[in-house]
C-alpha cells in the first residue's frame, strides 16, 4: 500500500532542502542570509559547548594557514582572505560522522509500514540511481518497489553538486548523458505549473593548459558532432567572454559545450518519484532491508525470491541494489562481492561575488588543473580530485543528510589552481563547506547489470561522483536489462562482468585501482595509456619468460599480456604500486616501465612505433609468435550439450570432430554478446587439453577481454532453458602460443611428432600431438591472416614447448610480438574485435558476419537476425584507408559526400599498406537502409582533431580477400601484389 504523493515529495523536498542550507548558495539567497552563516559553524552538534567548537575551529584554522604557508609560500598573500574565512566555516562533526571506518546499526523502527506482498522489481535505495530505475521501470509497465532505510536523497545524493556534462571520451556515456538531459526536460513536460525537474542549462568549458590537452578536446569535439553536442574549440579570449573572471593567460584554449547544464538533486528526484507514483510505483521511507531471500539453482547459482525488512516481506524475483556508498555491504550480506570503494569527496561553496559576476556563466572543468568549478547563483561551488583522498572502510548505516568535516589537508591542493584560474577568488571568502562520502570504482565507471552468481540480482550503484549526469541514461538502460534481460546500449564499460570474481573479491587490488581511477579521472585518456595500480594480478605461465625477453606489458581484465617488446636486452617490469606518493609512499623515481608508459602519452606515434612495426611486419613476411595465454577456455559437455550448442551459438555446430567453427552468441534483441570459436573434441585421458567426459564435448575459445562476459553468458543461458549439461572453465589451467607466419610451420614441424604439411590437418582444423615431448591441442588457426597455429599447452609443460618453439624459430628469425602489433594485424586483415567494431548493440549482418548465422533452426536471437534479413540494415561495418602518415586511435568522425554518417570504433596502423586504417558503421543520412550501392557511390573523409583526410572505403578488406595465406598459398599472393 502506497502512502499520499504530495505528502511524500513535501517532505522530500523539505528535509533535503534543510540538510543543504549549508552547502548551496541559491540564486535567490539574499545578502542577510549569506551573512548569517558567516559567524557561524557550518554543523554544529547538539548541546556541545559553543566556545568549545570555536576554539576548535580557530586551532583547526591555524593549523590550516601554517600549512598554506609552508606548501604555497610565494603565494600566500593571495590566499589570504581565504584563510580568514576558514575558521568560519569549520563545525563540529554531527554523532553520525565521528567515525569513517565503522558502522553503526540501524535506529529503531519508528512505526509499521504496510508493504504490498509481492512486486516485480524491488528497489533498494532512494537516491537519483534508484529513483531514476523506478521510474523507467513504471513507464514499462512494472510493478515496482522502492524501499529506502531513511529518507529519499538522504545519502549522497542530497549533497551532489549536480553538474551534467555532455562530452566524454566514449560514445556510450554521451549517449547516457543525453538521455539524462532528455528525461530531465520529458519530465518537466509531465509536471505542473510551478514545479521543476531540476534541470537548468547554462553550458559548459573544459579548459587546456597543454597543447596535449588541446588535441584531446579536439578529439572530443570531432565525436560529438556524431551524436549533435553542438560542442566548439574555442581560444582564452573567446572562454574569457563567456566566464568574465576567468584569466585567459593562466590557459591555452577550452571546450565550449553550450548543452550542459545543471540538475537539482531534491527537485530531480522529487519529480522522478512523483511521476513514478502516477504510474503505479509505490515508495516506502524508513524502511531498511535486513535480508535478500535466495534459493539455489543449477551449478550452484542462486536466485532471488524476495526481499526481508523489518516491517515484512516482499515477494519478488528481481532485486536493484542501488545503495550507493551502502552498495558493497548489500552484496556483502549475500556473500558477494563487489569492487566498490567509498571515499570522501568534497568541495567548497564561495560567498556571493558581486555584481553578477558569473550568475548564468557556464561551469567549468579544468582536467589539468583537475578541479570542477558550478556556477550556484551568484556563488560559485569548486572542487578537485587530489592524490591523497580519504579512504572510507565502510560509511555507518545511520549516516543520513550527514557530512564530514573538510580535511584542508586534503584539499589544500586545489587552493592555488583555483586562484590561477580565477584570480578573484583569492579575494572572495568560503562560505560553507561540502564533504560527503561517495563510492568510487576500479575504473571509474559504474557498476550495473546482473550479478552472474545470483541470477535475478542487479546493480546500479559505485557513480563515482557522476550519479546525477548519467542517472537518467543508465535509469533508462538498467530498466531494460532488468525486464528485457540486457540493455539496450552496448554497456560492458558498466556491467559487473567486466571484472572477474578473484578481482571483485580483492580488496587490496580493488583499493589501489580506485584509488589510482580517482587520482587520473581528469586526466588525457591516452589511447595505450595503462594503470599503475593493482598489477601483476594474474599472470600468464609465460609471463617471466617473457618479461626476460624484453616484454612491456599491458593489463586487461587483470591479466598481464605483451603490449610490445624491446628490440635490446633490456626489460621493464611492473614497479609496485606506489599511490603517487601518498599515504606515506614514496613517488617512484626514473622507474623505466613508468618511462616507457609515459612514451604512450600521446596523440602522435610513439618513440616505439617502430618496435611495433618490426613484430607486425616479421608477422606477414616470416613469422611471429604470439602469447594468447589470457584467452577465456571452456568445456561443455553432457547429455544436451548438442542441444545447448544449438541453442548458444549462430554457426551450423553439427560439425565434424576436431573441425574449429567461428561463431557469434547473440542475445534476444540479435546482438552480438560474443564471437568465439568451438570444437568438438572426443574423451580422452584426464589430461587439461584431453578431458575424461561421456560423449562428446564443445571445446570454447573466446577473447581475453570478454572471457567471463562470455562465461557468464553461457551459464545464464543455460541455467534458463534448463539444459542438461556441465561447463568448465580451463582459462587457468593452460598456456597458448600463437606461432603465425609464413614460416610457422617450418618451425613447428621441428617439435611436434607428426607431419604438418599433410593434407589431414587443413585449416580450421585441431589435433592432439606432442610438442617437444609433451601433449598440447594444437589448432591450425589464425587471428592475423597468415599461415598460423595455436598451441593449448598444460601449465607444467608451458615452458619446455616454449623453449622448443624458440630454439629453433632462430633459424627462421622468429621474433616474439605483442598484442599492439596483434590488433594492427587483425584490424588489417578486417577481423573484428569484440567491445570495439562488434558489440552487445550489433548484429552479425551488420558487421558483415552474416556467415556465421544459419538460416536454418532455432538459436537464441535468430528471430532478430531473420527479420532484419527481410527489413535490411540500418547500419553496416566497412574499413577505411586513410593514406597518410596521421595516426588514428578510433572515435574519429566519418563522412560521407559532406555529411556525418558514422564514426571509427576502432583505428589501428596498417604496417603492412604504410598508414592508417579504421572500422566504422556507416549509416544513411535520412536513416534508410543501408546498401551496397549506397556505400559503394559515395566519397568518404575522416574527421582527425578537426583535420578531413580523404578515405578509401572497402566492404571487405582488401589484404589477401581470397584468403590465401591462410592456406599456405603464399606464392600467389606475391604474384598478384
Amino acid at each position: 500500500m502506497s502512502r499520499a504523493s504530495s505528502s511524500s515529495c513535501s517532505r522530500l523536498v523539505a528535509a533535503t532542502r534543510a540538510a543543504a542550507t549549508a552547502a548551496s548558495s541559491s540564486s535567490s539567497s539574499s545578502s542577510s542570509s549569506s551573512s548569517s552563516l558567516r559567524g557561524s559553524p557550518l554543523r554544529q552538534q547538539p548541546g556541545s559547548d559553543a566556545g568549545a567548537a570555536a576554539a576548535t575551529a580557530g586551532r583547526f584554522a591555524y593549523g590550516f594557514v601554517d600549512r598554506a604557508n609552508e606548501m604555497l609560500r610565494a603565494t600566500t598573500s593571495k590566499f589570504k582572505k581565504w584563510h580568514g574565512n576558514l575558521s568560519r566555516s569549520l563545525g563540529t562533526q554531527t554523532p553520525s560522522t565521528t567515525t569513517s571506518g565503522s558502522c553503526i546499526k540501524d535506529a529503531p523502527v519508528k512505526g509499521k509500514i504496510e508493504l504490498p506482498e509481492s512486486a516485480d522489481v524491488v528497489i533498494i535505495g532512494g537516491g537519483v540511481a534508484g529513483c531514476s530505475a523506478l521510474y523507467h521501470l513504471a513507464k514499462r509497465g512494472v510493478r515496482a518497489v522502492l524501499l529506502e532505510r531513511a529518507q529519499l536523497t538522504s545519502g549522497t545524493t542530497w549533497h551532489t553538486a549536480g553538474m551534467c556534462w555532455s562530452l566524454r571520451p566514449c560514445e556510450t556515456e554521451i549517449g547516457l548523458l543525453r538521455s539524462t538531459q532528455r528525461l530531465a526536460q520529458e519530465l518537466q513536460e509531465q509536471l505542473e505549473e510551478g514545479e521543476s525537474s531540476g534541470w537548468s542549462r547554462n553550458g559548459g568549458l573544459f579548459i587546456a593548459h597543454s597543447e596535449q590537452r588541446m588535441d584531446e578536446y579536439r578529439r572530443l569535439v570531432d565525436i560529438g558532432k556524431v551524436f549533435g553536442v553542438g560542442a566548439r574549440i574555442i581560444d582564452s579570449l573567446a572562454a574569457k567572454e563567456l566566464f568574465p573572471l576567468l584569466d585567459e593567460r593562466a590557459f591555452l584554449g577550452a571546450i565550449h559545450s553550450p548543452k550542459d547544464g545543471l540538475l537539482e538533486p531534491a527537485q530531480m528526484v522529487s519529480a522522478l518519484v512523483k511521476l513514478s507514483k502516477r504510474r503505479g510505483a509505490e515508495v516506502f521511507e524508513d524502511c531498511p532491508v535486513t535480508r535478500i531471500l535466495m534459493d539455489e539453482k543449477m551449478f550452484g547459482a542462486r536466485h532471488v525470491t524476495g526481499v526481508e525488512t523489518e516491517h515484512g516481506v516482499i515477494r519478488t524475483d528481481k532485486v536493484l541494489n542501488a545503495c550507493g556508498a551502502w552498495s558493497k555491504k548489500l552484496a556483502k550480506s549475500m556473500k558477494l562481492d563487489i569492487p566498490l570503494t567509498p571515499m570522501k569527496h568534497a568541495y567548497v561553496v564561495t560567498e556571493a561575488l558581486a555584481g553578477d559576476a558569473v550568475r548564468g556563466c557556464p561551469n567549468i572543468r579544468d582536467h589539468d588543473y583537475s578541479i570542477y568549478i558550478k556556477v550556484q547563483g551568484d556563488s560559485l561551488h569548486i572542487g578537485g580530485y587530489e592524490a591523497n583522498p580519504i579512504i572510507l572502510r565502510c560509511v555507518p548505516k545511520d549516516f543520513k543528510f550527514g557530512l564530514y568535516d573538510l580535511d584542508w589537508n586534503v584539499f589544500n591542493a586545489h587552493l592555488e589552481s583555483m586562484v590561477s584560474l580565477v584570480p578573484e577568488l583569492g579575494r572572495t571568502g568560503i562560505k560553507s563547506t561540502v564533504c560527503g562520502p561517495e563510492s568510487f570504482t576500479p575504473d571509474h565507471k559504474p557498476i550495473m547489470g546482473e550479478d552472474p552468481r545470483c541470477s535475478g540480482f542487479f546493480y546500479s550503484c559505485g557513480y563515482n561522483s557522476a550519479g546525477m549526469m548519467l542517472s537518467g541514461g543508465c535509469g533508462e538502460e538498467i530498466a531494460e536489462w532488468i525486464v528485457n534481460g540486457r540493455p539496450k546500449a552496448h554497456m560492458f564499460f558498466y556491467d559487473i562482468r567486466r571484472f572477474t570474481p578473484e578481482q571483485t573479491k580483492d580488496m587490496v587490488w580493488a583499493n589501489e585501482r580506485s584509488h589510482e581511477a580517482y587520482v587520473k579521472n581528469y586526466s588525457i585518456v591516452f589511447p595505450h595509456d595503462q594503470p599503475l595500480a593493482g598489477r601483476n594480478f594474474q599472470t600468464s605461465p609465460f609471463h617471466e619468460l617473457l618479461m626476460k625477453s624484453g616484454a612491456v606489458m599491458e593489463e586487461r581484465q587483470g591479466w598481464e599480456r605483451p603490449g610490445w617488446y624491446l628490440s635490446d636486452e633490456s626489460t621493464a617490469p611492473v614497479p609496485a604500486y606506489d599511490y603517487y606518493g601518498s599515504y606515506g609512499t614514496t613517488r617512484h623515481q626514473g622507474n623505466r616501465y613508468i618511462d616507457l608508459l609515459a612514451q604512450d602519452h600521446t596523440f602522435d606515434f610513439p618513440p616505439h612505433f617502430a618496435n611495433i612495426r618490426e613484430e607486425a611486419l616479421a608477422c606477414r613476411n616470416n613469422a611471429a609468435l604470439f602469447d594468447l595465454s589470457y584467452f577465456g577456455k571452456f568445456y561443455l559437455c553432457g547429455p544436451d550439450a548438442q542441444k545447448a550448442a544449438d541453442y548458444l551459438f549462430t554457426a551450423k555446430t553439427d560439425s565434424d570432430i576436431d573441425k574449429t567453427v567461428y561463431t557469434t552468441m547473440l542475445n534476444a534483441k540479435g546482438g552480438t554478446e560474443a564471437d568465439c570459436t568451438i570444437t568438438w573434441i572426443l574423451p580422452g585421458s584426464s589430461s587439461v587439453v584431453d578431458p575424461i567426459f561421456k560423449g562428446k564435448a564443445l571445446y570454447i575459445v573466446s577473447a581475453g577481454l570478454s572471457s567471463y562476459h562470455t562465461w557468464a553468458h553461457i551459464r545464464r543461458v543455460i541455467a534458463e532453458k534448463g539444459f542438461n549439461v556441465s561447463l568448465s572453465d580451463a582459462t587457468n589451467q593452460m598456456g597458448v602460443l600463437s606461432l603465425q607466419g609464413q614460416n610457422s610451420q617450418k618451425i613447428l614441424q621441428n617439435i611436434v611428432n607428426e607431419d604438418l604439411f599433410a593434407d589431414d590437418f587443413p585449416f580450421s582444423t585441431s589435433k592432439l600431438m606432442k610438442a617437444n615431448g609433451r601433449k598440447v591441442r594444437l589448432f591450425r588457426i589464425s587471428f592475423v591472416g597468415e599461415l598460423g597455429y595455436e598451441l593449448h599447452v598444460p601449465l607444467e609443460s608451458c615452458e619446455r614447448v616454449y623453449r622448443g618453439i624458440m630454439e629453433y624459430g632462430k633459424r627462421w628469425r622468429l621474433k616474439l610480438a605483442g598484442y599492439r602489433a596483434l590488433y594492427s594485424l587483425s584490424c588489417e586483415k578486417g577481423y573484428h574485435l569484440w567491445n570495439s567494431d562488434l558489440r552487445s548493440d550489433d548484429s552479425p549482418l551488420e558487421a558483415n558476419l552474416g556467415f556465421t548465422c544459419r538460416k536454418d533452426g532455432k538459436y537464441l536471437g535468430s528471430q532478430a537476425v531473420e527479420e532484419l534479413r527481410k527489413s535490411g540494415v540500418k547500419k553496416r561495418l566497412v574499413t577505411l584507408h586513410v593514406k597518410h602518415q596521421v595516426p588514428m586511435w578510433g572515435l574519429e568522425t566519418v563522412y560521407r559526400d559532406g555529411e556525418i554518417v558514422g564514426y571509427l570504433r576502432r583505428a589501428e596502423y596498417a604496417h603492412y599498406f604504410g598508414y592508417s586504417i579504421g572500422h566504422a558503421y556507416i549509416k544513411h543520412p535520412r536513416g534508410e537502409v543501408v546498401t551496397k550501392e549506397f556505400l559503394e557511390a559515395g566519397n568518404y573523409e575522416v574527421e582527425i582533431k578537426g583535420k578531413l583526410f580523404p578515405a578509401d572505403m572497402y566492404l571487405k578488406s582488401p589484404f589477401d580477400p581470397q584468403n590465401k595465406r591462410l592456406l599456405n598459398v603464399y606464392h600467389e599472393f606475391y604474384d598478384n601484389n
